[in-house]
């Protein structure tokens, strides 16, 4: 390994219902500040917002992972956080991605992932997004089940995510 990089998986209870996160702009303020920071720590990842809950992968330096997920335990938009791992792994899982987004509509990700700097992506790249967002939730050592990640695999978004782009 040239660099380790160090991750943090994370599951969390949103603060306030979906109306109020995203009709008072909660979520993109939080993915416009993320992006910025995380850019400057070289930490990418991943952010899953469900309309309950937030699923969020950090991979980076561990300096920069650590600071940034400090920030985060006190952010009030959302409680109840749990780590799911937080280990060295052999590869980042999203590199490129300052912070990817996933959410409760294909149009909120669309609009979403491309806001900010260097988020322009085509819904290849938001396969992609996905496909690695859900082997992370099916391989994880905990259930997910408010994710319904089982379920997405289901209903064909694992192997086969294009169809949710068409």
């Amino acid at each position: 390994m040239s660099e380790d990089v160090f991750r943090i998986i994370y599951k969390s209870t949103a603060a306030h219902r979906a109306e109020v996160m995203l009709g008072q702009g909660h979520i993109a303020d939080m993915l416009a500040t993320a992006r910025l920071r995380n850019q400057a720590a070289q930490v990418s990842g991943v952010l899953v917002y469900t309309g309950l809950g937030f699923f969020q992968v950090l991979e980076g330096p561990r300096a920069g992972v650590q600071a940034i997920f400090e920030s985060i335990l006190v952010d009030r938009r959302h409680h109840t956080l749990a780590v799911i791992e937080m280990d060295v792994a052999a590869e980042r899982r999203f590199p490129g991605w300052s912070m990817g987004f996933l959410g409760i509509t294909e149009e909120l990700d669309d609009r979403l992932n491309r806001a900010g700097p260097g988020m322009a992506c085509g819904p290849e790249a938001l396969d992609q997004l996905l496909r690695r967002t859900l082997l992370l939730l099916v391989d994880s050592p905990i259930s997910l089940p408010w994710l319904g990640a089982r379920a997405a695999l289901e209903d064909g978004l694992g192997p086969a995510p294009s169809s949710r782009h068409s």
